[in-house]
């Protein structure tokens, strides 16, 4: 494998299938460990695409780094095998990334806003990219960086409200929101993807988010959310191991 296929693995697809168990809600409140999602009074009134993205534009502008497990299915089409994922995610505005992998083997993705890397410490293999052309080539990018930025997604894509509930016993409502590109050139690498948004009127933060790529569909499901915990920039910097296998992405051609 290149490199740069190595790149496009981020979701580790070596797992095996298997059952994740949910991990263990967090309750308090701290500067240390974040607050809850804000909640929303329930709503009686019409969903739209514009009244969604008004609120989601709300949630967005609530976030300025966020702490959250998530949980993530690969399926190839016409495979009965789903290939499953387990970490932690946290993010910072506007792309200072860090992902780490628990299961099914220890890996680090991190990002400092200019570099990406991915660290496999089972092979002590350490790949590093731009963060700007993985963005480009890399339709996994949509999902891993979009974070605060869900209202913006709306506008950039053609946005369908394809399901609404009806309103639970509180009286709030799930939805379903699906994405595709608007007018995709055939080359590009976003021409064949569909992003799905489910979410809720409680909260509008899309928790539970389909990709389809080609014949690839992957499921993250994101838990136990957290805003605007205490996150120095440290904690998006890598310095890779002196040991470790380094493949560097040629620079891009200006």
């Amino acid at each position: 494998m290149t490199p740069l296929a190595s790149v496009l693995t981020l979701i580790a697809l070596w797992a095996d299938a298997k059952s994740i168990p949910p991990a263990p809600k967090v309750s308090v409140s701290t500067p240390l460990a974040g607050t809850e999602l804000p909640a929303y009074p329930p709503d009686a009134a019409p969903l739209t695409v514009q009244t969604i993205a008004a609120r989601f534009a709300q949630t967005d502008a609530k976030i300025s780094t966020l702490r959250t497990s998530f949980r993530q299915f690969v399926r190839l089409e016409g495979s009965d095998t789903v290939q499953s994922v387990e970490g932690d995610v946290l993010f910072k505005k506007p792309d200072l990334l860090r992902l780490t992998h628990r299961i099914p083997e220890p890996q680090s993705v991190v990002s400092d806003g200019t570099w990406l890397w991915v660290h496999r410490k089972g092979t002590n293999q350490v790949i590093q990219t731009r963060l700007d052309v993985w963005r480009k080539n890399e339709p996994l990018a949509q999902g891993l960086l979009d974070f605060g930025h869900s209202a913006d997604l709306l506008s950039n894509y053609q946005t369908v409200l394809t399901t609404v509930s009806a309103p639970d016993t509180g009286g709030h409502r799930t939805f379903v929101l699906t994405l595709t590109p608007k007018s995709p050139a055939k080359s590009s690498s976003d021409a064949d993807f569909i992003l799905t948004l489910n979410s809720d009127t409680r909260y509008y933060f899309p928790s539970d988010v389909t990709l389809r790529v080609g014949r690839v569909s992957i499921r993250s499901v994101f838990e136990n959310v957290r805003l605007n915990p205490e996150t120095p920039d440290e904690s998006f910097r890598f310095t890779p191991p002196a040991d470790a296998e380094l493949f560097k992405s040629p620079e891009p051609r200006k």
